[in-house]
């Protein structure tokens, strides 16, 4: 596993992940938007609170997904089960 140079909040950081070089940069500027974006947005000035802010704004998002998902997958397992009736000719 080699590691990539990113760069996040003017600090140069070497990760290492399995990933290509290519994802990793995308997430890493993706990271540092969100903390500009955050630090745009309010009076914090500690890096400690961006990062904070910034994990709690990518967490809700994940969270949301999650659900979302969850939902797709419960309507898609739901059309299944109809869909293998009406083939078995089960009206219910």
């Amino acid at each position: 596993m080699k590691g990539v140079n990113v760069q996040i909040m003017g600090q140069s950081l070497v990760v290492a992940s399995d990933a290509g070089d290519e994802w990793v940069k995308s997430v890493a500027e993706t990271v540092d938007e969100r903390i500009k974006a955050i630090r745009a947005g309010t009076q914090t000035v500690s890096s400690i609170n961006l990062v904070i802010l910034a994990a709690l704004n990518f967490a809700d998002e994940l969270e949301h997904l999650r659900r979302e998902h969850q939902e797709l997958m419960d309507r898609i397992e739901a059309m299944n089960k109809r869909l293998s009736a009406a083939i078995d000719g089960d009206p219910s």
